[in-house]
């Protein structure tokens, strides 16, 4: 049988599992429901795994004969976000059963076709040459619980030749699935920063440094410096997203602390070029106030999401002759970042897109928002897309 039908097949069982994810979600560290279900599955499905502590769920597929080795991955957390009753134009199919925690970018659907993926490699286990390692990553949404996932490879030598994930996408239309040549998803550099400065009565501003005044001087400028110091060719985005400072009107506050991020495609140019010269503007205007910057978070940017284009090229053949051509398409690369990225850094493969925009059903909402919302009517495309990856890779040379 066909690798669609395979896959069509298992449709219900898919949608339920995400129903039940989307209905118990949890944030990042805390999955523990998520892996109990998780293993419950697998072990059903008679698949053996190790769970690697905070890192997640290895589990392991062995095919008929000796091979190759390749690893597909979904991300298990959810968002602290309150989820709203409806999506853009009507009641949701299910909500989460835990307020104020909601799978608002789609990791519940993400398990779900991995485990679909699973049910079909089963049905396919005798043309399996090789493994297929499955991988339930904790803590995707900031959490950095990868590296407990990165470290076990290592220490365990567990050989890898290419790796494939998904992501559920608003940007892309329900029914088609994009794999570019190339970057899919952002470079990011995360920073957090405390000016300290010295406080005083409101009253005598020329007796304080205050920290509030050297902070809207960087804010002001490092739009200039975007435009000075960065390639314009270049995409690079940076935002602001969190501020806080003192407590009472008539009070200069000894201290300010400012959140952000920095998105780029163009890890060593632009992204380090941001790196380094975000640092000098922060230093220099808060020397001029006469205040100090104290950097609680400030690393070098991480990796972009790329494509390695031969392994691109084999997943869009493998995917078009699953689910037929019309099915394949191309997107705009997404300014979020993934840690999947660090996979790809580490081994050639693949990062698809799969579409969910429906406007018909008001599904289309920015991911991370409270009316975010799936359509459900493709993950069984998602799973039959990662089950047929899969195969191509094994069999190919």
């Amino acid at each position: 049988m066909r690798i669609a039908e395979l896959a069509k097949e298992q449709e219900e069982y898919i949608v339920g599992l995400r129903r039940y994810f989307h209905t118990h979600p949890e944030l990042s560290g805390k999955e523990f429901h998520t892996l109990s279900k998780i293993k419950e599955e697998l072990e059903a499905m008679g698949i053996p795994y190790v769970e690697v502590p905070e890192g997640g769920i290895l589990a392991t597929l062995e095919g008929k004969t000796e091979g190759k080795a390749v690893l597909l991955r979904a991300d298990v957390d959810a968002l602290a976000i309150r989820e709203s009753e409806e999506n853009l134009c009507r009641k949701r199919d299910c909500i989460s059963g835990n307020p104020g925690v909601m799978h608002a970018c789609g990791h519940d659907g993400h398990i779900a076709m991995l485990l679909g993926a699973a049910k079909v490699l089963m049905e396919k286990r005798e043309e399996l040459n090789g493994r297929v390692y499955l991988c339930f990553e904790r803590g995707e949404e900031g959490g950095g619980n990868i590296r407990y996932l990165l470290e076990y490879l290592e220490k365990e030598q567990v050989h890898i030749d290419s790796v494939y994930a998904a992501h559920l996408y608003a940007g892309v239309e329900s029914g088609k699935i994009a794999v570019n040549d190339g970057a899919m998803m952002a470079s990011n550099l995360p920073f957090h920063v405390t000016i300290r400065g010295k406080g005083g009565h409101g009253s005598r501003p020329d007796r304080a440094c205050n920290p509030i005044d050297a902070f809207v001087e960087i804010y002001g400028r490092v739009g200039s410096m975007r435009m000075t110091k960065i390639d314009p060719f270049t995409p690079l985005t940076f935002s602001i997203g969190e501020v806080t400072a003192g407590n009472c009107q008539n009070v200069i506050p000894e201290e300010l602390k400012f959140k952000g991020t920095m998105r780029t495609f163009d890890r060593e140019g632009a992204g380090m070029t941001f790196y380094h010269e975000f640092k000098k503007l922060i230093d220099s205007v808060c020397a001029l106030h006469g205040c100090e910057a104290v950097y609680t978070r400030y690393n070098p940017p991480g990796f972009p999401v790329v494509n390695d284009k031969a392994c691109a090229a084999l997943a869009r053949q493998a995917i078009g002759e699953a689910l037929g051509t019309d099915c394949l398409t191309e997107a705009e690369p997404w300014m979020a970042s993934e840690s999947f990225a660090k996979f790809l850094h580490r081994w050639p493969g693949v990062f698809a897109f799969i579409g969910i925009r429906n406007e018909e059903k008001g599904i289309g909402a920015e991911h991370h928002s409270p009316a975010f919302d799936i359509d459900e009517d493709v993950l069984w495309q998602g799973s039959a897309a990662a089950a047929s990856y899969a195969l191509a890779f094994l069999k190919g040379e």
